[in-house]
């Protein structure tokens, strides 16, 4: 006779989760409360965590040479931390305190929305994809990026062309948001330390 306990229902669950569509909504309500509630700060500390780990990949578990491995670290991480310059952008050109001075009440909540979109989305994102190599890390140690050592793709060029862009925007957000670096660099420090929740 089966009796059911309560290690056979986790082993259960853990066999059959990715059949469960209340699993992926519940997976994915968790992924946007997270990204909400944290700045940027803790993604981007996930980006260099996910670098440490594409440190050890490439030069312990492959033995690639310190050319590679730099390689295949920026390939593992360009997307995400294109996704992070991307927040960042958002942060500072729609911050409340820059953005919001003289405008109506209506303008003042669709920059919010814009802004609460512009960040939440690249959050949810390098969350998801962090999840997901911490997920089935043994799988992602035993895999080298499959481009590297190959010509830079598309997606990647568009990637260090955006990377570009936004750093312009951010070093010369003082001037063309008219206000002083001071007031930038205090909306840099609220949204990259991470531990400012």
């Amino acid at each position: 006779m089966y009796i059911p306990t309560l290690t056979n229902g986790f082993k259960h669950f853990a066999h059959t989760h990715d059949d469960l569509p209340a699993f992926h909504a519940g997976y994915l309500v968790l992924t946007l409360i997270a990204a909400a509630m944290f700045n940027l700060g803790v993604f981007g500390l996930l980006i260099f965590i996910h670098m440490l780990l594409d440190l050890f990949k490439y030069r312990e578990v492959h033995g690639f040479g310190w050319k590679l491995t730099f390689e295949g670290i920026v390939r593992e991480s360009l997307l995400d931390v294109t996704l992070l310059m991307i927040g960042l952008v958002f942060s500072v050109y729609l911050h409340h305190s820059i953005a919001f001075p003289g405008i109506s009440g209506a303008m003042r909540a669709e920059i919010t929305v814009i802004r609460m979109f512009g960040t939440l989305i690249p959050k949810m994102k390098i969350l998801h994809n962090f999840l997901k190599i911490i997920a089935h890390v043994r799988h992602y140690l035993d895999h080298a990026h499959p481009h590297i050592r190959k010509h830079w793709s598309t997606v990647d060029r568009v990637c260090f062309w955006t990377l570009s862009f936004c750093s312009f925007l951010i070093l010369f957000s003082a001037p063309i948001l008219n206000v002083g670096y001071e007031k930038i660099g205090e909306i840099l420090r609220l949204e990259l330390i991470p531990w400012i929740i």
